[in-house]
């Protein structure tokens, strides 16, 4: 439930300096990931070619492809990760002072990563996300279920 100003709950007190800490550090994780080999864009210029296998065989083309297939994700998963690093220190700056009191860039970068981390959801896990209720029924046993120790 909003409070007056439409800042969040009228009861809810975080210090300012908690949120600008935190915000630190989210930046400084950031900034350490943006340098470092993890990063999304140095996980992609890793490439190992096809040849690397060996030729000549079909289990080195499998392996090839599983290990491209990981690196890829590897890579999506790392930039998500960023940006949800990112949004973090956005989503602390709004608490702090409010929707409203935060630039309008910072409020269109928050928007485009939920956008992002909803795309890679949709593209890994459908339109109802990880976790959903599953539609379909558990089996129904056909027989009793007493425990008859393995014989019939």
């Amino acid at each position: 439930m909003a409070g007056p100003d439409g800042n969040g709950k009228k009861d809810l007190e975080v210090g300012e300096v908690t949120l600008r800490t935190f915000q630190t550090r989210m930046q400084k994780l950031l900034d350490e990931l943006k340098g470092s080999p993890a990063e999304h864009t140095k996980i992609g210029e890793q490439k190992i070619t096809p040849d690397a296998y060996g030729t000549g065989f079909a289990a080195a083309t499998e392996l090839h492809g599983a290990y491209d297939k990981v690196r890829t994700r590897l890579e999506e998963l790392t930039k998500i990760f960023g940006e949800t690093i990112e949004a973090m220190g956005i989503r602390a700056q709004i608490a702090d002072k409010g929707y409203e009191g935060v630039d309008e860039e910072e409020r269109q970068r928050f928007a485009a990563i939920q956008k992002s981390v909803e795309k890679d959801q949709n593209k890994y896990h459908g339109s109802e996300g990880r976790g959903a209720p599953r539609s379909e029924q558990p089996a129904t046993p056909t027989q009793g279920t007493a425990d008859t120790g393995g014989f019939s």
